[in-house]
């Protein structure tokens, strides 16, 4: 134990001590740079606030404000009122976002030059939009009682003077963007300045807190590092020797905590291995006939033409299918269903005598037989075979046009491997052999594919 302890206590006093540097440091770091940058961050954030508004005001002002020039054209092509109403509705907009800014801008210091001007502009907005309305009462009641329009009320819409006034309190709008923009370059020098000393402080107080961990480092390292390194290269291959590897110099000095470790390590490489084999054989294996399953027959079937490539011999391929099995589902229901094809696969499964040969559940009542080296004639005699023991087994059937008992059509395809060809081709001769069965010889019986060339 003591070994142990004394190594937790170098690390804890090693890593304290680093930590109290920094954080002296940064601390100290921050405080000098808040000190110094916190008044001129808040007037940076008021003035950035007040340019962007002016900024945006300014450009919605320039937008609101009516060009009434174009009133004299629009009175000629009966367009005057449109026009009026559409820059009424301009202004009720200008108003509304100035509303908002004005809201925004009372929250925080602001410059009362900016609120007097935001508040002349309101009031401007409001007495344009009400002289507009008048013109344009006006130029409705001409309009319905069929005389011409009344100029002095026009004249007095294009030469209003709360427009000109709007104006020019748009021109000292951009005078105090200006120096907003100014004032904030200033503030964002300064701020940064504040910034940079403080970075400094906390990097010179970083870099000493390294030199003091990398001096303990240096010190532990081959004691903690190692094994580390080393169990970091078993776990990328955990294929090696582990147990060897466990028993070398480098854990043998290693620090109690790094040992456990390594045996937990240990242990779940040899239980992982376990588990990986016994999830191999579940993956290749039908859960309920415990014969091979589809993806078990399509890996063997894929295996054994290459190997028929390469040798020259036959492969020979059965697909069983049980007759009227839907029948005897609905006769006997699900559960008696699945206990019949379990006891239809160790039927097959006691016809098949070399280990080389491979049964599989391909479907939901369909089975297949892979015979490697096995010609079309003796495949023929181990189906017969087959068809033979589910007779003798008698399991009862009592729905099948064909027999009183459980019965199974079975068709045969051989060929010897090509190049040319491929292993489906095999499956599919093998399976219009069923289809042949079932259609034209009334199933409970064996039917052979036509040979294969070369075979």
């Amino acid at each position: 134990m003591r070994p142990r302890v004394g190594l937790r206590r170098r690390l804890f006093a090693s890593q304290a001590a680093t930590l109290a540097i920094v954080s002296v440091a940064a601390f100290g770091g921050w405080a000098l740079s808040d000190w110094v940058s916190t008044n001129a961050a808040a007037e940076r954030r008021r003035v950035q606030l007040e340019s962007a508004t002016v900024s945006q005001l300014s450009f919605e002002l320039l937008q609101a404000v009516p060009h009434t020039g174009h009133y004299l054209v629009d009175a000629r092509r009966q367009k005057l009122v449109g026009a009026l109403v559409s820059d009424i509705e301009q202004l009720r907009r200008f108003r509304f976002t100035l509303d908002r800014k004005l809201t925004t801008l009372s929250q925080v210091a602001q410059s009362g030059a900016l609120h007097r001007e935001l508040e002349a502009i309101r009031l401007l907005t409001i007495q344009v939009q009400r002289n507009l309305e008048t013109t344009v009462s006006a130029v409705l009641t001409a309009q319905s009682q069929g005389q011409p329009l009344p100029l002095a009320t026009l004249e007095q819409a294009i030469q209003d003077p709360a427009i000109e006034a709007i104006r020019d309190h748009g021109d000292e709008l951009n005078t105090l963007h200006q120096d907003a923009e100014k004032e904030l370059s200033q503030l964002n020098t300064n701020e940064r300045s504040a910034f940079l000393l403080g970075l400094g402080v906390w990097i010179a107080g970083l870099l000493v807190g390294w030199a003091v961990g990398l001096g303990f480092a240096w010190r532990t390292g081959n004691r903690i590092l190692q094994p580390l390194v080393e169990l970091e290269h078993l776990m990328l291959n955990p294929d090696g020797d582990v147990e060897a590897a466990l028993q070398s110099l480098t854990f043998s000095k290693a620090p109690q905590e790094i040992v456990s470790l390594s045996r937990s390590f240990h242990r779940l490489v040899t239980e992982a291995k376990a588990l990986t084999t016994q999830l191999k054989a579940l993956a290749s294996t039908d859960g309920l006939t415990a014969v091979g399953n589809r993806r078990r027959f399509d890996e063997v079937l894929d295996q054994e033409w290459r190997r028929g490539l390469r040798s020259g011999h036959p492969l020979s391929l059965l697909l069983l299918d049980v007759d009227h099995f839907k029948a005897y589902n609905d006769r006997w229901g699900h559960v008696q269903g699945d206990s019949c094809l379990k006891r239809i696969a160790e039927v097959i499964s006691s016809q098949v005598r070399r280990s080389s040969d491979l049964v599989c559940r391909i479907g939901g009542e369909e089975f297949a037989v892979l015979l490697p080296e096995t010609g079309l004639g003796e495949a023929q005699r181990l189906a017969q075979e087959i068809v033979a023991a589910l007779d003798a087994a008698s399991l009862e059937h009592g729905s099948s046009p064909v027999a009183d008992w459980v019965t199974a059509s079975i068709g045969v395809a051989s060929a010897i491997p090509q190049p040319e060809h491929s292993e489906r081709q095999l499956v599919e001769r093998a399976d219009r052999a069923l289809y042949s069965r079932k259609r034209d010889h009334g199933r409970h019986g064996v039917t052979a594919a036509d040979p294969a060339p070369g075979e």
